[in-house]
């Protein structure tokens, strides 16, 4: 793959211009979708930096409830990120911190639905898995 002197590769300027289908190619061949820049930038950052809402749903906010980033989490949601956005196979951030059983995650993002639109479908993933801690934390919330 072809890499620009600052660290730009082709997943890189796909995903600021969202180019959905293109980085899905990269990907379905190979592209390291971690790869960063010379600013330690990835296609996600990019792609967030220049308006994207998503790339498949794997928006800035998901990928910090599937890595466990509690404080990243908050940040993202006190500066208006969305958490019913959803990956191609359904999965919201709470639901992806859930399945990684990132505990912290879950709470954090549990206490910023306030009108309850992510609870339903974290609960079907909840009794789906047997996790009756999960299902317990989401219905006393």
């Amino acid at each position: 793959m072809v890499i620009l002197q600052n660290g730009l590769n082709a997943i890189h300027l796909a995903s600021k211009d969202g180019h959905v289908e293109v980085v899905r190619e990269l990907l379905d061949r190979g592209a390291a979708i971690d790869a960063a820049t010379k600013k330690g930038n990835t296609a996600l950052h990019i792609a967030s930096l220049a308006g994207q809402e998503a790339v498949n749903g794997f928006t800035p906010l998901y990928m910090a409830a599937q890595e466990n980033h509690d404080n990243v989490v908050k940040f993202l949601l006190s500066n208006g990120a969305n958490q019913s956005l959803a990956t191609e196979d359904g999965f919201t951030p709470l639901a992806v911190a859930m399945q990684q059983g990132h505990e912290k995650v879950v709470a954090v993002l549990l206490e910023a639905d306030t009108r309850g639109r992510v609870r339903l479908p974290a609960l079907h993933i909840a009794a789906k898995k047997d996790d009756v801690k999960a299902a317990n934390l989401l219905l006393e919330v």
